[in-house]
């Protein structure tokens, strides 16, 4: 077996054990089957608000950090590059991440056509709750794609900057700058109205939430240059 395939095979195992079995099997599919059990029988009030997307939105983030994390020193031993493990990464994270969603919005879509079928006015908890008002699958979907590719992205670009700054050097870092940012901001030098626009400006909120995908995105790819020589000792560890 060559090593890409091999690098390939890690991933793909990995994400099939977090997004796969931990995430539906044993969390989002049981929870799904609890609510149409509740609403068989015993009845739900209307306006209730059934929720089924939290392990969703927990688990992409902890894949992105946990995954990649337990898979670099296996991928180097068996004769893996970092290289080949991020190229590999990016491309299986995006489609776990997708059809995870995917999976999500159809058992979405389930709980909200049975709890019809019963004549329960019951909403999904969802982003999209609040800037769309009634569910629209597609929509919905679109949505949760976008807010997931955002965990995805930001969490494994917090972790790269942790593996390879440390933690006390992170902080450090983040403190100089905030501490930048308030004498810019107070000392009138950070012209803070050019960031106005984006909330004055009447954008469609599928298209704020397209930004947010793209903005998760970009946090991802920024990772290569980070770790595309990264030690196997990471930082993080030494915190003094």
């Amino acid at each position: 077996m060559s090593s890409m395939k091999g690098t390939v095979r890690l991933v793909y195992e990995g994400a099939l054990f977090f997004l796969g079995k931990f995430l539906f099997l044993y969390l989002t599919i049981p929870l799904t089957v609890g609510w149409i059990l509740i609403g068989l029988l015993f009845g739900v009030p209307d306006n209730t608000v059934v929720a089924i997307s939290g392990p969703t939105y927990f688990f992409i983030p902890m894949f992105a950090v946990t995954g990649f994390r337990s898979l670099l020193p296996i991928a180097i031993a068996f004769g893996g590059t970092r290289i080949q493990l991020l190229k590999v990464f990016y491309v299986t994270g995006i489609a776990a991440v997708s059809i995870s969603i995917l999976f999500l919005n159809i058992l979405q879509y389930i709980l909200i056509t049975v709890y019809n079928q019963w004549s329960s006015s019951v909403n999904i908890l969802h982003p999209g709750v609040y800037v769309l008002g009634d569910y629209h699958f597609p929509s919905y979907l679109w949505i949760d794609l976008m807010v997931g590719l955002l965990l995805f992205g930001i969490a494994f670009l917090l972790y790269c900057i942790l593996y390879r700054l440390g933690i006390k050097r992170t902080i450090i870092i983040t403190t100089v700058l905030s501490l930048i940012g308030m004498f810019l901001y107070y000392g009138n030098i950070l012209d803070i109205n050019s960031f106005e626009w984006i909330w004055n400006h009447d954008l469609n909120p599928l298209k704020l939430f397209t930004l947010a995908g793209l903005l998760g995105l970009g946090s991802l790819f920024i990772t290569y240059p980070m770790m595309r020589h990264a030690p196997l000792n990471k930082s993080m560890v030494n915190v003094g």
